[in-house]
């Protein structure tokens, strides 16, 4: 159960990290319009934004193993549609930026779905949420780092139109693979559409997510940790390193955070239930503000690539802490909804971070922003030794944070997911 649920996790994520290589590809292939491959991510932008908070509402009515197949399912559609289209009239940039925003529609409510599944699954399967969410995360890591590479080995291999119908094939087979998972798994209590519609949906989650500190500062904590590591990893390195005339560097030091991350990661699922979750973020900050310090202030190349492996090993474990701390605290009827509000906070927090960064660069330097990102990761460390809600990790949840009750909400039944 457990192999069969992480199997589904990888093979979407590949699908869609193939994609995200293969598709602006395929958009100047067949326009020949540098312009339309950002026209076709930016149209992509607030739907994927919009469905992060409405589809976690979604994933709260008809289920987290449901959704989870669906979405994939769709993403499956949307994506073969376009060598069918191409096939049949030739695409144009209007098809891409209908068919990409249909995508990125399905995405996020899916990856959201999985998330919320993954206690369900531990449960299930008996093993702590500690080793699941680590495996998670290590499984997560190779995909993102290999998916390139398969992508761009592919696309110098055979048109990118083939290139769409496999990575299709890969959210199918993960949608498959789900529907493989007992049907019992996430048959929780669901609270049933309560008066208020989406709005009111919406706002229970937000009640819950601020009514508890734990929960409120991770998702500050996560949301500032982007802010730093995004502009860092897409606009300061690859900048400095292509003025150094090393953009090959890029790719090793990209690739060594990842395989930084995937040994933090796995470190975690292997050893995180023995100790105290307080000493894991901790450790895992230190180790990670060395790490980030050593990337964001520019040194030489190779003291670049000792650093990037040690940021990785540090910032590894901490996604998966976070949905170990959070799946616990959220009352299950508002699951869905919670950790799609957190996913639509750190969503926003990328392109805010690239846009700040970019402005700093043109006002101050490069050598400059990087060292106040160095700050930035620095401060966000210091903050997770110093909040108060963050010192206690360990402790039995008073109450899960807000139930269902305490915002209004009907009394949940038991529904098959």
């Amino acid at each position: 159960m457990l192999t069969r649920y992480l199997l589904s996790h990888g093979l979407s994520l590949l699908g869609n990290t193939v994609a995200t290589i293969a598709l602006p590809w395929l958009v100047l292939l067949r326009t020949g319009d540098a312009a339309a491959v950002g026209l076709v991510a930016a149209a992509s932008a607030l739907p994927m934004l919009v469905s992060a908070v409405g589809g976690g509402v979604l994933i709260d009515r008809v289920g987290r193993r449901r959704l989870s197949i669906g979405a994939d399912l769709a993403s499956a559609g949307c994506v073969a549609a376009l060598p069918i289209v191409d096939a049949l009239s030739g695409l144009t940039v209007a098809w891409f930026v209908v068919l990409g925003v249909a995508g990125a529609l399905f995405d996020v409510p899916g990856m959201t779905a999985r998330e919320a599944l993954a206690p369900d699954v531990a449960s299930a399967a008996g093993v702590g949420m500690e080793r699941l969410a680590g495996l998670r995360e290590s499984i997560g890591g190779g995909v993102v780092m290999l998916g390139p590479a398969v992508a761009g080995g592919l696309i110098m291999l055979v048109d990118p139109t083939t290139v769409l119908w496999l990575t299709a094939a890969c959210s199918a087979l993960a949608a498959l693979t789900t529907l493989t998972l007992p049907r019992s798994i996430g048959a929780r209590p669901v609270a049933p559409a309560a008066a208020g519609g989406l709005r009111a949906d919406v706002a229970r989650g937000f009640g819950v997510l601020s009514g508890d500190r734990v929960l409120g500062a991770i998702t500050l904590v996560s949301a500032a940790s982007v802010v730093v590591l995004a502009p860092l990893q897409n606009l300061v390195l690859p900048v400095y390193l292509v003025d150094k005339g090393s953009p090959g560097g890029f790719g090793l030091v990209v690739s060594l955070l990842a395989v930084g991350g995937i040994g933090g990661a796995g470190l975690y699922a292997a050893i995180g239930s023995r100790w105290s979750r307080r000493s894991v973020f901790l450790a895992a900050q230190v180790t990670s503000t060395v790490g980030i310090a050593g990337l964001a202030l520019l040194p030489p190349v190779p003291v670049m690539l000792g650093s990037a492996v040690l940021a990785g090993i540090g910032a590894g474990p901490l996604p998966a802490l976070f949905l170990v701390l959070v799946t616990e605290r959220i009352p299950e009827e508002v699951r869905g909804r919670v950790l799609g509000l957190q996913n639509a906070v750190s969503m926003t927090a990328v392109p805010l971070g690239t846009l700040s960064a970019g402005l700093l660069v043109e006002w101050i330097g490069l050598r400059q922003t990087g060292a106040l990102l160095a700050v930035g990761w620095a401060a966000v460390a210091l903050a997770v030794a110093a909040l108060p809600a963050l010192r206690h990790l360990d402790a039995e949840p008073k109450g899960r944070g807000v139930t269902a009750a305490d915002t209004g909400a009907a009394t949940p039944a038991v529904t098959e997911q």
